[in-house]
């Protein structure tokens, strides 16, 4: 390409992605890719969080605002590239990822108005089986067109040298979860159609989105260049999902209500990323067996084991852990530089994403040497 921005940068960041795809393409165990302290990159989120909490929406959905706040995270997110190649591990720059708290998705799914907090936001619509039967797809929501001109802010400035997500969405399940509220799961046995309806109709409006924001803010990347969300390549046309409530559902529930529904966002589109929770490790197998599904993740929970405990230990919750990654890769956080040792000889076994942690004191690149030096990709 002629416009990438850092030709040092520009290199390295064609290895990382390459390795990324190998990784993806892989189904042997012992694929291994690592992280080293996520998170090195410039949030999107956080900046527009900030932006919203202080300014109001009023003044911050003003395209000419987004415009310039676009521009001052861009300045930002370039600077801390240095951050992103300071360690040699296998990190995309991912921080551009359309999200200014779950209550923005809420609206836009909505139309209603979200509350803001400094670095979230929030809305409960808990809407009424008449309201939901009314919804619809609405390009003229302000918070679609919030996020098509921030896609397009973004697509300006664009110079080959980072990812961009357009829109970060709640699985289909999760985002039913968020415009009925709670009483969801008891309509699920109560009134399980109207439910699937619903969850449904999630789907289909996170696939309209995608569309809608493809069509009227395409990317200015070359096709295949893909997209990236949290430090992880996905290609082009890839989505990722909150499935939170994953784990609040038993596993013959799971099939039903969950599972095909994201399937079907993630098949029509690109292939997803599915976060959820530790609380949720006993859905682990299924969340692998989604078609589509691209690399799951694992937020780390308080009063629960981790993942790297829950390996350490062994037994059939472990075992059901490495044969799910054979099917689709599992992201593992919170990996302690005196657990890695350990660990590595459990996770060959498997296909993994490991995020490790370098406290000061350690060095982040001899993190990254073990875990290759384990790994099928040296």
């Amino acid at each position: 390409m002629s416009d990438r921005a850092n030709p040092g940068y520009a290199r390295r960041l064609d290895e990382r992605v390459a390795r990324q795809q190998a990784f993806f393409a892989g189904r042997e165990p012992g694929d291994l890719i690592v992280f080293v302290n996520r998170g090195r990159h410039t949030s999107l989120e956080g900046f527009l969080c900030g932006e919203f909490h202080r300014d109001g929406p009023e003044r911050v959905l003003n395209p000419k605002h987004i415009d310039a706040m676009v521009g001052r995270y861009v300045e930002r997110a370039r600077e801390s590239l240095r951050d992103v190649y300071a360690i040699d591990d296998d990190c995309v720059p991912s921080g551009a990822f359309v999200y200014a708290g779950i209550g923005v998705i809420n609206a836009t799914i909505t139309g209603l108005e979200p509350f803001h907090d400094e670095c979230t936001s929030w809305l409960e619509p808990n809407l009424p089986w008449e309201q939901i039967e009314k919804l619809r797809f609405d390009p003229d929501n302000k918070w679609v067109r919030f996020a098509l001109d921030v896609n397009r802010a973004l697509g300006r400035r664009w110079e080959g040298d980072w990812f961009v997500l357009p829109f970060l969405h709640r699985s289909p399940f999760d985002a039913a979860n968020g415009v009925r509220g709670n009483v969801l799961f008891e309509e699920m046995y109560t009134e399980p159609d109207r439910i699937k309806k619903l969850i449904d109709w999630c789907a289909d409006w996170s696939i309209s989105m995608e569309r809608f924001l493809a069509e009227n803010a395409p990317s200015p990347a070359p096709k295949g260049w893909g997209i990236a969300i949290w430090d992880t390549w996905l290609p082009d046309g890839g989505v990722f999902v909150n499935g939170d409530p994953v784990g609040l559902i038993s596993r013959k529930m799971m099939p039903e209500f969950e599972q095909p529904y994201t399937a079907k966002l993630f098949t029509t589109l690109g292939g997803g990323f599915f976060h959820s929770h530790t609380i949720g490790l006993y859905q682990v197998d299924q969340v692998a067996r989604t078609a589509g599904v691209l690399v799951q993740q694992f937020g780390v929970d308080p009063k629960v084991p981790n993942l790297p405990e829950v390996l350490l230990g062994g037994g059939p919750m472990a075992e059901r852990i490495l044969a799910a990654s054979l099917d689709a890769p599992i992201m593992i956080e919170g990996i302690a530089p005196d657990t890695l040792d350990a660990l590595l000889p459990i996770v060959k076994q498997g296909r993994f994403v490991l995020a490790c942690g370098a406290p000061e004191g350690t060095d982040p690149d001899e993190i990254a040497r073990k875990v290759r030096a384990a790994s099928n990709f040296r």
